[in-house]
């Protein structure tokens, strides 16, 4: 009925959405990223790039940040978000608007392909580059040329997001690149939407306590497909505790305001972080947070990611 609703909303989708709809082979049930993750959990800790920046020289969301990030951090994680154009194509863009990132002005879903890849990215630093938004495919290609997971945020909602959802499934799967994607989602509801839809994929939701996480998983989602989002406020090692030992990756973020967040303050921090179970660290700053775990970071490199 999902599949039915979405495909009637608009004209504009393409078909390969409508191999997004049809039940995936039993052999996608195994979600090969599972065993990656178990293995990492044990060994140290895994960095997320948040929008795929390394630092100010690489555009977010960005083909550039994607292979400098996934080659300097082994194996990374890269959030990227993910928007439709006008014309329904699946395009790499955080806001709204073209106009903080790129040269170009205006919202995203009021652009074409065309004129969204007419656009340049702009680096942290405000100077212009001779990179377009990328695509989606263009991203994932990227992403499993070095090696690296991509975290996929979905940046629309209501109607639109059903499609997006769709859409970017198929074109996960499309690419070949189910072993190496986690959707991201941000409540219960369409953690265990996507749950059904996606059944071999890893998804990263919000847990607040072990009973929360009883919930997913008695609504359908299964401890070795998540990922724990547990916030970017305080700090939580006993719910860590409590998630390491039923199988679950506690994932914490320094990211945020300015003045506000780990990214700002003692590097430090970070060890801190590690030694009290986090197994995933979201930051604006994947190299310093390198840097300073060394070890406990390359040590999920022994890992295997499908």
């Amino acid at each position: 009925m999902i599949c039915m609703r979405v495909l009637a909303l608009s004209l504009t989708v393409s078909m390969s959405v409508l191999a997004g709809c049809a039940t995936p082979p039993a052999s996608r049930d195994a979600v090969p990223l599972a065993a990656f993750f178990d293995c990492a959990r044990d060994r140290g800790v895994l960095v997320s790039a948040h929008r795929a920046v390394l630092d100010d020289s690489t555009p977010e969301n960005s083909l550039a940040g994607i292979r400098a990030t996934g080659t300097a951090i082994r194996p990374a994680l890269l959030e990227i978000d993910v928007t439709r154009t006008k014309d329904g194509a699946l395009v790499l863009m955080h806001d709204d608007t073209l106009d903080r990132t790129t040269t170009g002005r205006g919202r995203v879903a009021d652009n074409t392909l065309a004129q969204v890849r007419a656009a340049r990215l702009i680096d942290g630093n405000g100077k212009v580059t001779d990179a377009p938004p990328p695509t989606l495919r263009e991203a994932l290609d990227a992403a499993g040329k070095v090696g690296a997971i991509v975290t996929l945020d979905f940046k629309s909602s209501g109607a639109d997001g059903d499609i997006l959802t769709q859409q970017v499934i198929a074109e996960t799967r499309a690419a070949r690149a189910e072993g190496r994607a986690v959707l991201i989602v941000y409540n219960d509801a369409d953690a265990l939407r996507l749950a059904v839809l996606a059944p071999e994929m890893m998804i990263s939701v919000p847990v607040s306590s072990p009973d929360h996480l009883a919930a997913l998983a008695n609504g359908g989602l299964k401890a070795n497909r998540i990922l724990a989002w547990t916030g970017t406020r305080a700090e939580n090692p006993i719910l860590w505790a409590n998630l390491r030992q039923a199988g679950v990756e506690p994932m914490f973020g320094t990211l945020g305001a300015p003045g506000r967040r780990a990214d700002d303050g003692d590097p430090g921090e970070y060890r801190d972080l590690a030694k009290s179970g986090v197994a995933v660290i979201a930051t604006d700053t994947p190299r310093v947070v390198k840097a300073v775990l060394a070890e406990a970071v390359t040590a999920p490199a022994a890992c295997k990611v499908n």
